[in-house]
């Protein structure tokens, strides 16, 4: 499963570095964004066992190229035996239990209250901006050599409460401990 979970990341890396022969009402960044997020998901485990029931949520602020991407491809998977439920949420500071919050750089003023609310203590934090991990996310997507890669701080994970999977570690462009 890993072997294939790396294919298609790489796979999404490859999508990302072609995106000037796509049509241009293509979003190449939140077709490879959703595909990460999806495959991320895959590659955690999430500690708290009421995280591991009802269906998994995956809430995305603003971004609605993003959402509407999730939704289209990924809204009929499941992660393990969790359906996938994708959230478009407002944005504020007042976010619920989501399994993975998406938080744009326009929305990144909000990110300090977010991480206070204990609606999102297990929630993996994926962000888009510079110096995003630095601010509590655990996961950043960076461009690097004309591709779409992404970064992750283990530290900020532990303090969510999730395990980061090896292959998911080795696939990241950088990992801060």
């Amino acid at each position: 499963m890993q072997a294939s979970v790396a294919a298609l990341l790489f796979a999404s890396v490859m999508l990302f570095a072609g995106a000037a022969q796509r049509e241009p009402d293509k979003d190449t960044t939140a077709i490879i964004e959703a595909s990460y997020i999806y495959n991320i998901a895959k590659l955690v485990e999430w500690r708290d066992a009421e995280m591991r029931q009802g269906p998994f949520i995956i809430g995305v602020l603003g971004s609605g190229n993003l959402y509407q991407e999730l939704v289209r491809k990924y809204s009929t998977r499941s992660i393990g035996k969790q359906p996938i439920e994708v959230r478009k949420l407002p944005e504020t500071a007042d976010v619920d239990r989501c399994h993975i919050l998406f938080v744009p750089e326009e929305d990144k003023a909000l990110l300090p209250g977010i991480l206070k609310d204990v609606n999102t203590r297990s929630t993996l934090v994926v962000t888009d901006f510079p110096d995003a991990l630095s601010k509590g996310a655990v996961v950043n997507f960076i461009a690097a050599k004309n591709t779409l890669k992404y970064e992750i701080s283990l530290t900020n994970a532990e303090k969510h409460r999730i395990d980061i999977g090896l292959t998911l570690k080795q696939l990241a462009e950088r990992v801060e401990e």
